[in-house]
């Protein structure tokens, strides 16, 4: 009796959470210290200057055809700029304490019902004026952020 009363109510839970359309949410677990250390070419403590974001749908979404015109408006990523006034740097170039620099970043906005994936290079945005430690990578147009996890805040 127990056994059918405990199958009952886990399929009582599960129907209950399809009619509300709960998305199974996952992500990129967040890499190790080690891990970003070794793949950063700067690594630095500044303090978050300004923020800027837009949204739009994933150049990658687009190309798919398989994804519908009305599909795509379910992916949105939140794409931003930081602007750090840097204070130390742990690894990279030291030239660079003191100078204000931009870095990239992006994390997912929107996306179906059920969808997994990569969920961005950080979760929150912290505000500005915030401390804050990043891992960095060089790219043709500038900084950046290591994903996932490239951005923690600074004692």
């Amino acid at each position: 009796m127990i056994t059918t009363r405990r199958t009952a109510m886990a399929l009582l839970l599960t129907g209950a959470m399809a009619a509300v359309n709960l998305p199974a949410l996952a992500a990129i677990p967040d890499m190790s210290p080690a891990t970003l250390t070794a793949e950063a070419d700067l690594i630095l403590t500044g303090r978050l200057v300004a923020v800027t974001t837009t949204r739009k749908v994933p150049e990658w979404v687009k190309r798919r055809d398989d994804i519908s015109f009305f599909e795509r408006g379910a992916f949105v990523d939140e794409v931003f700029t930081l602007a750090i006034e840097v204070g130390t740097v742990e690894k990279g170039s030291r030239g660079l304490a003191g100078k204000n620099i931009a870095t990239h970043g992006w994390r997912a906005h929107g996306r179906p019902p059920g969808w997994a994936g990569p969920g961005g290079t950080i979760r929150d945005l912290p505000a500005e004026g915030t401390r804050i430690k990043v891992w960095l990578r060089r790219e043709q147009d500038g900084w950046d952020l290591i994903s996932p996890s490239g951005l923690v805040p600074a004692p």
